[in-house]
C-alpha cells in the first residue's frame, strides 16, 4: 500500500504529461489533450494500436442448466409380484448393459416353473402313447380314429407346454427359480428404492439408471435472439469443469412466463465428464465472422453520452468523439470520427479516462 502510496505521489509530482493550461513543445493544449513520456509510457503500461479493418466473429453467450437427458434413464419395476432375494448393486455404482441388479423371487413364478414340469412329463406320456399308436395304425391294427386321437392330444399337450415356456420367457432372463433383473444400458445406478427382502410389484420403481456420456443443456435465450439458433447447428458449452461440444436438438415453442426467454435444448458431449445435472453452464454461439472496421471496447471512454477514443499522434494524446455502431465480441464498429492508420490508445485508458474526465468536470 505504501509503495503505492509513493507511486501516485511521485506520479503527480512528475511532469510526464501536460494537461490544458501547461503546454509542453504543442503550446496551449486544448482540453484533455496531453503529453506522454516514454517513463510515464513504461510505468502505466501504454500501449496503442492502428485502427484498421479486423475480421470478428459474431458471439453470443447464455446461460443455461445441466439436466438428465430422458432418452438415456431406465426405470427398472419388476414384471411381477415378489420379493427382493439378492440385490448385486446400490446407489451410485456404474452399471454395464446386461449386468444383474436384483433376484426377485416370486410366487407366480414358481408356480409356473411347476407347471412347466408337469407340462413336460404330459407331454412325454402323450408322445408315447402317440408313437405306439402310430406304429399300431401303420400295420394296421388299431383303426384311424384312435390313432387321431392320440395324435391330438400329444399335439394338444405340446403346444400348451410352449405357450408355458413363452409366458416365463415374458417376464425375463430366470436363474433357477428367480426372475433376474439386468440393466438394458451403460451408466450408474442413480435411485435405489429397495433394500434386501423387500415385496415388489408392477407399481414399485427398484432402480433409476442413468447414462451421463450425453446430457442435456437448456438454455435461456431472449426471444429476439431465437432465430439464431437452428436444429443440429453446433454450440460450445462452457462449465466449471472445462469446455465441451454440443448440438442443437429442441427449440421450445413457447416463452417461460417467469424467465420471459425461449429454451433451447443441446445434446451435450460429456465423455470428457465436464458436464453434471443440475449444474450451471454457459453455451457458446459462433454465428459468422464479420468484417469491418472495428475499435476495441476497452479504448473506449462515455462521457455525457458521448463516445471518445485517445488518438496518438507522435508523443501528443488527445480525446477524439467517435460514432460507434454495434458492439461484436469486445470490439466496436466504427462509423465515423477516426481514419483507417490512425493509432488510439488500447492499454492503459482507464488512468488516462480518469484524467480526461477530471479535466472535464473542473470548467
Amino acid at each position: 500500500m505504501r509503495s503505492i502510496l509513493y507511486f501516485l505521489i511521485s506520479f503527480l509530482g512528475l511532469s510526464f504529461i501536460a494537461f490544458a493550461g501547461g503546454g509542453h513543445g504543442h503550446g496551449d493544449l486544448g482540453e484533455g489533450e496531453f503529453e506522454l513520456s516514454k517513463e510515464i509510457v513504461e510505468k502505466l503500461n501504454i500501449k496503442w494500436d492502428l485502427v484498421k479493418e479486423r475480421e470478428i466473429s459474431l458471439k453470443r453467450k447464455y446461460p443455461a442448466v445441466v439436466k438428465d437427458d430422458l432418452t438415456l434413464s431406465e426405470a427398472v419395476y419388476s414384471p411381477v409380484e415378489g420379493i427382493v432375494k439378492k440385490l448385486f448393486v446400490k446407489e451410485g455404482d456404474p452399471v454395464k448393459k446386461g449386468q444383474k441388479l436384483a433376484l426377485i423371487y416370486s410366487p407366480e413364478i414358481r408356480k409356473l416353473i411347476a407347471d412347466i414340469k408337469l407340462a413336460q412329463v404330459k407331454v412325454r406320456n402323450l408322445k408315447a402313447v402317440y408313437e405306439r399308436e402310430k406304429k399300431l395304425y401303420e400295420a394296421e391294427v388299431i383303426p384311424y380314429g384312435r390313432f387321431f386321437t392320440a395324435k391330438i392330444n400329444y399335439e394338444n399337450a405340446l403346444g400348451e407346454l410352449n405357450a408355458l415356456k413363452e409366458s416365463l420367457r415374458a417376464y425375463g432372463e430366470i436363474e433357477g427359480t428367480y426372475l433376474v433383473l439386468k440393466s438394458h444400458m451403460d451408466g450408474y445406478v442413480a435411485v435405489q428404492n429397495v433394500v434386501l427382502g423387500d415385496s415388489v410389484d408392477l407399481s414399485k420403481q427398484l432402480f433409476k439408471i442413468h447414462s451421463h456420456e450425453k446430457l442435456w443443456v437448456v438454455a435461456l435465450v431472449p426471444v429476439g435472439e431465437t432465430g439464431i439458433f437452428k436444429e443440429g447447428m453446433n454450440v460450445d458449452i462452457l462449465s466449471p469443469l472445462g469446455k465441451t461440444k454440443g448440438f442443437v436438438d429442441f427449440i421450445s415453442h413457447k416463452v417461460d412466463p417467469e424467465t420471459k426467454r425461449n429454451e433451447v435444448r443441446i445434446i451435450g458431449d460429456n465423455s470428457n465428464d465436464t458436464l453434471k445435472p443440475n449444474m450451471f453452464v454457459d453455451v457458446l454461439v459462433k454465428k459468422k465472422k464479420v468484417k469491418g472496421i472495428f475499435i476495441p471496447e476497452k479504448a473506449v471512454v462515455l462521457k455525457d453520452g458521448k463516445f471518445y477514443v485517445f488518438q496518438k499522434e507522435n508523443s501528443h494524446v488527445s480525446p477524439v468523439e467517435v460514432v460507434l455502431g454495434e458492439k461484436i465480441d469486445g470490439f466496436y464498429r466504427l462509423i465515423d470520427g477516426l481514419h483507417e492508420g490512425d493509432q488510439i490508445i488500447v492499454e492503459g485508458v482507464s488512468f488516462l479516462k480518469s484524467r480526461f474526465l477530471a479535466e472535464v468536470e473542473g470548467h
